[in-house]
């Protein structure tokens, strides 16, 4: 016999503390470079439940005056009227209107006009392939804690489970703890937590 008095179920102590140990090796390995963004878009209101860019594909603009002087290139747009303003369609104050089109899917009488609005994109972020885990080390000690706490759950449960299943006696039981725990913190000291373990 080799246990079985807890049904198998030690298995998961071995697999969350893998789990763990991938995490902490997937938040230490080098961070690619960060790509930076920092541009202006026009986005069209053309119906009530929804917006999208305007012009060719997606265009981007590199200041606010260059992307309004794009939109106004269109005479039928103007800067928008304060109810149209204050109602928010979109999260920057700043829209305008179409004098010509109105929004297609609102009732005839109410006459919403086409809006837009310029809007600023800034933010960091790694490449979209990166498989990045960002952990602050406070959070790495703990885990590796954790780690640490679970595996000598498991080792407890192990032994445990061969006592209660017959397989080891008692006094066996206590002794094999003993070895098993030095060898684990013998482990754990020598860790190289940076390795990647796939399988």
């Amino acid at each position: 016999m080799s246990g079985g008095y807890f049904d198998r179920n030690i298995y998961a102590f071995g697999a969350i503390a893998n789990s763990i140990e991938r995490d902490i090796a997937r938040a230490l390995q080098p961070k690619p470079e960060k790509e930076y963004m920092d541009y202006w878009v026009i986005y069209e209101k053309d119906s009530f439940g929804s917006f999208h860019n305007y012009g060719r594909e997606y265009m981007t603009f590199s200041n606010y005056e260059d992307a309004e002087s794009f939109l106004l290139i269109d005479k039928t747009i103007i800067k928008a009227g304060q109810k149209y303003a204050d109602q928010r369609f979109f999260d920057d104050g700043i829209i305008f209107q179409s004098t010509k089109q109105s929004m297609s899917d609102v009732p005839d009488e109410e006459q919403i006009p086409v809006l837009y609005s310029i809007h600023h994109c800034y933010y960091d972020r790694y490449p979209d392939d990166a498989d990045v885990l960002e952990l602050s080390d406070e959070t790495i000690n703990a885990m590796k804690e954790a780690y640490r706490q679970i595996r000598i759950a498991e080792i407890y449960a192990t032994r445990v489970d061969w006592m209660m299943s017959g397989d080891d006696s008692e006094e066996c039981f206590r002794e094999r703890i003993k070895e098993d725990l030095a060898e684990f913190e013998k482990e754990y000291e020598s860790k190289d937590w940076t390795c990647i373990d796939d399988e």
